[in-house]
């Protein structure tokens, strides 16, 4: 039964902006699956009132999820959304798990959660400001802004962390490519952070998701911190709206 759901969740992600109308065999080679499969799961889908079969005989989606859409709750934002997954996050950790947003010049927590299990741990609170310089979340947050809007920050950033504009810049890339941001001492001294984007319906980054640690910690279990806040990140992203 999961299969299937998976298989059904494919189909309907396979369209994009760009593409709104796909044949069926663009529709198999996008979730990776025989013609033949794929063809029971979108007849059935048609059937159902899901998807729509054109005159040239692609495919694209019904107005049957219009009418889902509407149904959205309007009020619905990031911080209700995130919420369950930074619990969950937290008890997997045992360390603070916070979200971000940039407000201005400066990177504003707008939630966090500790479980409050060990005695040394990253303190964040939500509402917290600090300049958009150093860290991972802000590294997250920088490397998917507007390049009219990076302009300003990027020479004081780069001054904070004593180093020039280029390399802040291929730093920004590299964390563009690789999905995730890794700091260990850049805002407060021994506390460690690794911090993953958020991606919404427009697949634009607004937000981070940050796991902070003490620093001898995180050096303990970086390689999984950081896989389980990429997850994090994608299960947010994927309620959110956005392509994980």
């Amino acid at each position: 039964m999961m299969r299937s759901v998976q298989r059904i969740l494919a189909v309907f992600e396979s369209f994009s902006v760009d593409r709104s109308s796909l044949s069926l065999q663009e529709i198999a080679d996008r979730i990776e699956l025989p013609k033949s499969t794929t063809f029971r799961i979108v007849q059935s889908l048609e059937q159902a009132g899901y998807l729509v079969r054109l005159e040239d005989q692609e495919y694209c989606l019904s107005f049957r999820f219009t009418q889902l859409a509407g149904l959205v709750k309007s009020t619905l934002g990031i911080r209700e959304i995130a919420r369950p997954v930074l619990v969950e996050l937290a008890e997997k950790t045992k360390e603070t798990v916070s979200i971000h947003t940039v407000n201005g010049q400066n990177r504003v927590c707008i939630d966090a959660v500790s479980t409050g299990a060990s005695p040394l741990r990253a303190v964040v609170q939500a509402g917290e400001q600090v300049p958009l310089l150093a860290g991972s979340a802000s590294r997250v947050l920088m490397a998917y802004m507007e390049k009219t809007e990076l302009g300003p920050i990027v020479t004081s950033a780069a001054k904070a962390l004593k180093k020039t504009k280029t390399e802040l810049l291929s730093e920004l890339d590299d964390v563009r490519e690789q999905g995730f941001s890794v700091s260990h001492g850049e805002r407060l001294l021994g506390i460690s952070a690794v911090s993953a984007p958020i991606k919404d319906v427009n697949d634009q980054v607004r937000y981070c998701i940050s796991v902070g640690a003490p620093t001898v910690r995180m050096q303990m279990h970086e390689k999984e911190f950081t896989k389980l806040v990429i997850s994090a990140a994608a299960a947010i992203s994927r309620q959110f709206g956005g392509r994980a």
